[in-house]
Protein backbone atom coordinates (compact mmCIF):
# COMPACT_ATOMS: atom_id res chain seq x y z
CA UNK A 1 0.00 0.00 0.00
CA UNK A 2 1.39 3.45 -0.76
CA UNK A 3 2.38 5.55 1.92
CA UNK A 4 2.78 9.62 2.35
CA UNK A 5 5.35 11.24 4.27
CA UNK A 6 4.18 14.65 4.85
CA UNK A 7 6.68 16.05 7.33
CA UNK A 8 9.70 14.44 5.10
CA UNK A 9 8.50 15.50 1.83
CA UNK A 10 7.86 19.47 3.56
CA UNK A 11 11.72 18.90 4.09
CA UNK A 12 12.42 17.17 0.55
CA UNK A 13 10.83 20.20 -0.57
CA UNK A 14 13.26 21.48 -3.98
CA UNK A 15 16.13 19.34 -2.99
CA UNK A 16 17.93 17.78 -6.12
CA UNK A 17 16.93 14.76 -7.53
CA UNK A 18 20.29 12.87 -6.32
CA UNK A 19 19.59 13.55 -2.39
CA UNK A 20 20.71 10.72 -0.87
CA UNK A 21 17.07 10.23 0.37
CA UNK A 22 15.01 10.01 -2.97
CA UNK A 23 15.34 7.02 -4.40
CA UNK A 24 14.26 5.27 -1.03
CA UNK A 25 11.22 7.86 -0.53
CA UNK A 26 10.51 6.66 -4.11
CA UNK A 27 10.76 3.04 -3.17
CA UNK A 28 8.74 3.68 -0.11
CA UNK A 29 5.74 5.47 -1.26
CA UNK A 30 5.21 3.02 -3.81
CA UNK A 31 4.46 -0.75 -3.04
CA UNK A 32 7.60 -1.32 -0.92
CA UNK A 33 6.30 -3.84 2.52
CA UNK A 34 6.84 -1.68 5.83
CA UNK A 35 9.23 -3.65 6.83
CA UNK A 36 11.55 -3.07 4.26
CA UNK A 37 14.88 -1.07 4.43
CA UNK A 38 13.23 1.69 2.33
CA UNK A 39 10.06 1.70 4.42
CA UNK A 40 11.80 1.34 8.24
CA UNK A 41 14.31 4.40 7.18
CA UNK A 42 11.96 6.56 5.26
CA UNK A 43 9.72 6.44 8.15
CA UNK A 44 12.19 6.91 11.06
CA UNK A 45 13.32 10.46 9.37
CA UNK A 46 9.24 11.07 8.81
CA UNK A 47 8.61 11.00 12.56
CA UNK A 48 12.09 12.59 13.66
CA UNK A 49 11.06 15.33 11.27
CA UNK A 50 7.31 15.34 12.56
CA UNK A 51 8.87 15.89 16.30
CA UNK A 52 10.87 18.78 15.28
CA UNK A 53 8.10 20.49 13.13
CA UNK A 54 5.63 19.65 16.37
CA UNK A 55 8.05 21.64 18.59
CA UNK A 56 9.40 24.48 16.33
CA UNK A 57 12.54 25.32 17.93
CA UNK A 58 14.34 28.20 16.71
CA UNK A 59 16.79 27.85 13.71
CA UNK A 60 15.77 24.48 12.25
CA UNK A 61 15.70 26.02 9.17
CA UNK A 62 19.42 26.06 9.50
CA UNK A 63 18.96 22.23 10.50
CA UNK A 64 16.91 21.54 7.35
CA UNK A 65 19.20 23.97 5.23
CA UNK A 66 21.63 21.12 5.87
CA UNK A 67 19.65 18.27 5.54
CA UNK A 68 18.25 19.68 2.22
CA UNK A 69 22.06 19.95 1.08
CA UNK A 70 22.94 16.61 1.69
CA UNK A 71 24.98 14.99 -0.88
CA UNK A 72 26.19 11.78 0.77
CA UNK A 73 24.19 9.41 2.78
CA UNK A 74 26.98 8.27 5.16
CA UNK A 75 28.58 11.16 5.92
CA UNK A 76 26.18 14.45 4.76
CA UNK A 77 22.67 13.20 5.72
CA UNK A 78 23.85 10.88 9.00
CA UNK A 79 26.17 13.97 10.31
CA UNK A 80 23.10 16.08 9.85
CA UNK A 81 20.43 13.04 11.38
CA UNK A 82 22.32 13.21 14.61
CA UNK A 83 21.72 16.26 15.13
CA UNK A 84 18.09 16.02 14.59
CA UNK A 85 17.63 12.78 16.40
CA UNK A 86 19.59 14.61 19.29
CA UNK A 87 16.47 17.38 18.79
CA UNK A 88 13.64 14.74 18.44
CA UNK A 89 14.77 13.30 21.59
CA UNK A 90 14.59 16.00 23.38
CA UNK A 91 10.71 17.17 21.62
CA UNK A 92 9.66 13.80 22.51
CA UNK A 93 10.21 14.33 26.44
CA UNK A 94 8.61 18.02 25.84
CA UNK A 95 11.82 19.55 27.00
CA UNK A 96 11.83 23.39 25.54
CA UNK A 97 15.24 23.47 23.37
CA UNK A 98 16.55 25.71 20.27
CA UNK A 99 19.15 25.04 18.06
CA UNK A 100 22.07 26.81 18.13
CA UNK A 101 23.09 29.96 16.02
CA UNK A 102 25.55 28.54 13.19
CA UNK A 103 28.11 29.62 11.07
CA UNK A 104 30.98 29.99 13.47
CA UNK A 105 29.09 31.68 16.58
CA UNK A 106 29.92 29.48 19.84
CA UNK A 107 26.44 27.88 20.90
CA UNK A 108 26.52 24.08 20.84
CA UNK A 109 24.07 22.27 18.56
CA UNK A 110 21.30 22.35 21.07
CA UNK A 111 20.57 24.88 23.68
CA UNK A 112 18.06 23.91 26.35
CA UNK A 113 15.83 26.89 27.48
CA UNK A 114 14.67 25.91 30.84
CA UNK A 115 18.19 24.08 32.06
CA UNK A 116 20.65 25.85 31.62
CA UNK A 117 22.08 23.38 29.65
CA UNK A 118 23.90 22.83 25.51
CA UNK A 119 24.28 19.41 23.60
CA UNK A 120 27.15 19.39 21.24
CA UNK A 121 26.61 16.76 18.94
CA UNK A 122 29.58 15.14 17.23
CA UNK A 123 29.70 12.60 14.42
CA UNK A 124 31.92 10.92 12.11
CA UNK A 125 32.06 7.56 9.77
CA UNK A 126 35.58 5.29 11.09
CA UNK A 127 35.99 2.31 9.59
CA UNK A 128 39.63 1.31 8.69
CA UNK A 129 37.92 -2.17 6.96
CA UNK A 130 34.82 -0.66 5.55
CA UNK A 131 37.43 2.32 3.61
CA UNK A 132 39.87 -0.68 2.13
CA UNK A 133 36.80 -2.50 1.42
CA UNK A 134 35.47 0.55 -0.79
CA UNK A 135 38.31 1.54 -2.35
CA UNK A 136 39.79 -2.25 -2.89
CA UNK A 137 36.34 -2.70 -4.89
CA UNK A 138 36.32 0.49 -6.61
CA UNK A 139 39.96 -0.60 -7.75
CA UNK A 140 38.82 -4.36 -9.01
CA UNK A 141 35.71 -3.18 -10.89
CA UNK A 142 37.30 -2.55 -14.56
CA UNK A 143 39.31 -5.74 -14.00
CA UNK A 144 38.05 -9.23 -16.40
CA UNK A 145 37.86 -11.93 -15.37
CA UNK A 146 36.40 -11.23 -11.77
CA UNK A 147 38.27 -12.21 -8.89
CA UNK A 148 37.45 -12.88 -4.99
CA UNK A 149 39.16 -10.85 -2.60
CA UNK A 150 38.99 -12.15 1.14
CA UNK A 151 40.31 -9.18 3.57
CA UNK A 152 41.24 -11.11 7.38
CA UNK A 153 42.55 -9.17 9.97
CA UNK A 154 43.97 -10.17 12.92
CA UNK A 155 42.39 -7.08 15.08
CA UNK A 156 39.24 -4.47 13.82
CA UNK A 157 41.15 -1.39 12.82
CA UNK A 158 39.40 2.07 13.89
CA UNK A 159 41.18 3.61 10.83
CA UNK A 160 44.12 2.53 8.26
CA UNK A 161 45.68 5.51 7.15
CA UNK A 162 45.33 6.49 3.28
CA UNK A 163 48.57 5.91 1.96
CA UNK A 164 48.62 2.88 4.07
CA UNK A 165 45.26 1.34 2.15
CA UNK A 166 46.80 2.80 -1.39
CA UNK A 167 49.17 0.54 -0.97
CA UNK A 168 47.23 -2.60 0.20
CA UNK A 169 45.25 -1.41 -3.24
CA UNK A 170 47.89 -1.21 -5.36
CA UNK A 171 49.59 -4.17 -4.35
CA UNK A 172 46.17 -6.14 -4.89
CA UNK A 173 45.29 -4.90 -8.41
CA UNK A 174 48.78 -5.66 -9.40
CA UNK A 175 48.57 -9.60 -8.31
CA UNK A 176 45.37 -9.67 -9.45
CA UNK A 177 46.64 -8.41 -13.13
CA UNK A 178 49.88 -10.66 -13.11
CA UNK A 179 47.73 -13.61 -11.28
CA UNK A 180 49.50 -14.05 -8.50
CA UNK A 181 46.45 -15.86 -6.56
CA UNK A 182 46.56 -16.77 -3.28
CA UNK A 183 47.21 -15.34 0.55
CA UNK A 184 49.33 -12.79 1.14
CA UNK A 185 50.19 -11.29 4.75
CA UNK A 186 50.68 -7.45 5.36
CA UNK A 187 51.60 -5.91 8.25
CA UNK A 188 50.67 -2.08 9.02
CA UNK A 189 52.22 -0.30 11.70
CA UNK A 190 49.75 1.94 13.28
CA UNK A 191 51.17 3.62 16.15
CA UNK A 192 48.39 6.28 17.33
CA UNK A 193 46.35 2.54 17.85
CA UNK A 194 46.07 0.49 20.93
CA UNK A 195 46.95 -2.47 18.51
CA UNK A 196 49.84 -0.86 17.15
CA UNK A 197 50.67 -3.77 14.81
CA UNK A 198 47.60 -4.59 12.07
CA UNK A 199 48.05 -8.19 10.44
CA UNK A 200 46.24 -8.04 7.19
CA UNK A 201 45.96 -11.45 5.49
CA UNK A 202 44.42 -11.01 1.78
CA UNK A 203 43.46 -13.79 -0.25
CA UNK A 204 42.73 -13.77 -4.20
CA UNK A 205 40.90 -16.57 -5.71
CA UNK A 206 39.39 -16.91 -9.04
CA UNK A 207 35.48 -16.37 -9.66
CA UNK A 208 34.99 -16.47 -13.22
CA UNK A 209 31.08 -16.70 -12.58
CA UNK A 210 30.48 -13.70 -10.37
CA UNK A 211 27.70 -11.72 -12.31
CA UNK A 212 28.58 -8.36 -10.73
CA UNK A 213 32.37 -7.86 -11.11
CA UNK A 214 34.77 -8.62 -8.74
CA UNK A 215 33.94 -9.45 -4.97
CA UNK A 216 35.64 -8.26 -1.79
CA UNK A 217 34.82 -10.16 1.38
CA UNK A 218 35.74 -9.29 5.26
CA UNK A 219 36.17 -11.38 8.00
CA UNK A 220 35.81 -10.20 11.30
CA UNK A 221 36.79 -13.36 13.39
CA UNK A 222 38.82 -12.25 15.87
CA UNK A 223 36.14 -10.37 18.95
CA UNK A 224 36.49 -13.78 21.26
CA UNK A 225 39.91 -12.91 21.92
CA UNK A 226 40.07 -9.19 21.66
CA UNK A 227 37.38 -6.04 21.50
CA UNK A 228 39.83 -4.25 24.06
CA UNK A 229 42.64 -2.48 21.94
CA UNK A 230 39.73 -1.69 19.21
CA UNK A 231 37.42 0.03 21.88
CA UNK A 232 40.62 1.86 23.61
CA UNK A 233 40.84 3.31 20.12
CA UNK A 234 37.20 4.33 19.93
CA UNK A 235 37.25 5.81 23.45
CA UNK A 236 40.58 7.59 22.56
CA UNK A 237 37.94 9.49 19.70
CA UNK A 238 35.64 10.61 22.29
CA UNK A 239 38.89 11.97 24.25
CA UNK A 240 39.81 13.99 21.13
CA UNK A 241 36.12 15.36 20.51
CA UNK A 242 36.50 16.63 24.35
CA UNK A 243 39.84 18.13 23.34
CA UNK A 244 38.66 19.71 19.88
CA UNK A 245 39.58 24.16 20.27
CA UNK A 246 36.31 24.43 18.80
CA UNK A 247 33.99 22.52 21.12
CA UNK A 248 35.96 23.52 23.76
CA UNK A 249 34.82 26.81 23.38
CA UNK A 250 31.06 25.85 22.59
CA UNK A 251 31.09 24.07 26.15
CA UNK A 252 32.95 27.19 27.47
CA UNK A 253 29.86 29.24 26.25
CA UNK A 254 27.13 27.43 28.80
CA UNK A 255 27.09 23.98 30.68
CA UNK A 256 27.72 21.69 27.79
CA UNK A 257 27.33 17.98 26.97
CA UNK A 258 29.62 16.76 24.14
CA UNK A 259 26.81 13.88 22.78
CA UNK A 260 29.12 11.54 19.95
CA UNK A 261 27.09 9.56 17.55
CA UNK A 262 29.63 6.27 17.89
CA UNK A 263 27.07 4.25 15.22
CA UNK A 264 29.64 4.41 12.56
CA UNK A 265 32.76 4.64 14.85
CA UNK A 266 34.52 1.32 13.95
CA UNK A 267 32.15 -1.12 16.31
CA UNK A 268 31.07 0.64 19.60
CA UNK A 269 27.83 -0.87 19.43
CA UNK A 270 29.68 -4.16 21.03
CA UNK A 271 30.07 -2.12 24.80
CA UNK A 272 27.00 -2.32 26.77
CA UNK A 273 24.98 0.89 27.82
CA UNK A 274 25.80 0.52 31.39
CA UNK A 275 29.48 0.22 30.43
CA UNK A 276 29.99 2.94 28.36
CA UNK A 277 28.43 5.18 30.89
CA UNK A 278 30.94 4.01 33.44
CA UNK A 279 33.82 4.72 30.93
CA UNK A 280 32.43 7.97 29.86
CA UNK A 281 33.11 9.18 32.92
CA UNK A 282 36.84 8.14 33.45
CA UNK A 283 37.29 10.41 30.15
CA UNK A 284 36.13 13.50 31.99
CA UNK A 285 39.38 15.34 33.88
CA UNK A 286 38.25 17.36 35.99
CA UNK A 287 39.50 20.49 34.17
CA UNK A 288 37.35 20.16 31.03
CA UNK A 289 34.69 22.66 30.60
CA UNK A 290 32.19 20.10 29.48
CA UNK A 291 29.98 18.90 32.10
CA UNK A 292 29.41 15.44 30.63
CA UNK A 293 30.17 13.19 27.83
CA UNK A 294 27.30 10.60 26.44
CA UNK A 295 27.37 8.32 23.44
CA UNK A 296 24.60 6.98 21.30
CA UNK A 297 24.95 4.21 18.78
CA UNK A 298 21.43 4.76 16.84
CA UNK A 299 20.40 2.43 14.13
CA UNK A 300 18.99 4.21 10.40
CA UNK A 301 15.34 2.63 10.96
CA UNK A 302 14.50 3.98 14.33
CA UNK A 303 13.63 7.35 15.02
CA UNK A 304 14.62 7.31 19.15
CA UNK A 305 17.91 6.14 20.58
CA UNK A 306 19.26 5.27 24.06
CA UNK A 307 22.04 7.72 25.38
CA UNK A 308 24.52 6.90 28.11
CA UNK A 309 25.81 9.58 30.04
CA UNK A 310 28.91 10.19 31.87
CA UNK A 311 29.18 13.30 34.43
CA UNK A 312 32.13 15.24 35.01
CA UNK A 313 32.79 14.72 39.62
CA UNK A 314 33.07 18.19 40.13
CA UNK A 315 30.06 20.03 38.89
CA UNK A 316 28.65 23.09 40.70
CA UNK A 317 25.04 21.72 42.61
CA UNK A 318 23.46 23.90 39.80
CA UNK A 319 24.76 22.21 36.72
CA UNK A 320 24.16 18.61 38.71
CA UNK A 321 20.52 18.70 39.04
CA UNK A 322 20.12 20.05 35.57
CA UNK A 323 21.93 17.25 34.38
CA UNK A 324 19.82 15.03 36.73
CA UNK A 325 16.59 16.47 35.84
CA UNK A 326 17.60 15.92 32.18
CA UNK A 327 18.69 12.08 32.70
CA UNK A 328 15.41 11.82 34.20
CA UNK A 329 13.09 12.98 31.68
CA UNK A 330 15.23 11.70 28.93
CA UNK A 331 15.23 7.91 30.29
CA UNK A 332 19.53 8.62 30.22
CA UNK A 333 21.94 5.63 31.21
CA UNK A 334 24.10 6.91 34.31
CA UNK A 335 26.77 4.84 36.45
Amino acid sequence: MSTSFPFLQDWMDKTPQDHPLADLITEATGNSPADSFASATVTAFENIIEALETARPERRAGVRRDFRNARTFDDDLLIVRAEMLAGAKLARAGIPFDFGRRNGATDPDLVLREMNLGIEVKARRLDGLRELHDELKTALADIDPPVLVHLMPDSQPLTIKPDKRAEVVAETVQRVRSGNLGTAVTVIHQPWSARTRLRLSLGIYQADDLPNGSLVAVTNGFWDSEPGPHLTDVESEVRLALQDEQKIRQAKSMPTILLVDAARTGSAYIRSPKIWARRLETLLPDTTPFVGAAVMVPTIEDPDVGISLGVRANLSDQDRAAVDELTRRLGLTRV
